[in-house]
């Protein structure tokens, strides 16, 4: 014996062999310990707990175990939707993580978790804000999405009133040397130095800027580069 205290069932195991502890869970002890083995007919179903006052029932991580479908408690619903379970505690309803399996990511067990478990009476509203919740947050992303379009049009207006002005203020200007003659401007060809990108405060995106006063968006793939 292992020194363990394990409680096992009434019934005894048909067989006991050795098993290695391949990590030492169990400070002072060996590594090895007795596994009882059951034989099937010493086993029997499942029987799922019932739901009682609004409260869905746990085991002693706080969680349902779902593996098969008739695993679920009675009087409880599975809502098999993502974001429920924060959604749920804003709503004060009882919910449960549902643990469908497991991962075994670096040889350690990680259980999957699908939606939540609550009783049948509230999982109709849970659905009705989950659908409300979703639907609140696609009209905000739209609103942000068109957002930017307009910043992006007012950054543009702004440019070219900017170069409007310049090329206003400056018609005729010749390019030599002060003192000399004035004539017709030469043709000016935009360049952007990289030191001259910075964030804009209006629309938040990255911009550059020409000697001109010509300021442009600068696109992702330009961004990356």
């Amino acid at each position: 014996s292992s020194g363990i205290n394990a409680e096992w069932p009434l019934r005894p195991g048909y067989k006991v062999v050795k098993q290695k502890i391949f990590y030492d869970r169990w400070p002072g002890d060996d590594r090895w310990r007795d596994l009882p083995l059951w034989g099937e007919w010493q086993t029997e179903w499942y029987h799922a707990p019932t739901a009682a006052d609004g409260k869905v029932p746990r085991n002693e991580f706080g969680n349902v175990e779902l593996f098969k479908p008739w695993m679920l408690p009675k009087k409880t619903v599975h809502v098999d939707l993502p974001g429920t379970y924060a959604l749920a505690r804003r709503l004060g309803i009882d919910a449960a993580h549902a643990v469908v399996g497991f991962e075994f990511p670096r040889c350690r067990a990680v259980p999957m978790t699908s939606g939540v478990v609550v009783c049948e009476e509230h999982a109709e509203t849970l659905r009705l804000a989950w659908e409300e919740y979703n639907n609140n947050q696609a009209k905000k992303q739209e609103e942000k999405r068109l957002k930017r379009i307009y910043d992006n049009w007012k950054l543009l207006i702004r440019t070219l009133l900017i170069k409007e002005k310049i090329l206003t203020k400056y018609e005729g200007m010749s390019e030599d040397k002060p003192g000399a003659k004035k004539g017709k401007a030469k043709g000016h060809i935009h360049k952007f130095p990289k030191k001259s990108h910075r964030l804009d405060k209006i629309t938040g995106q990255m911009v550059k800027k020409c000697a001109c006063g010509l300021i442009v968006p600068i696109d992702d793939e330009e961004e990356e580069l």
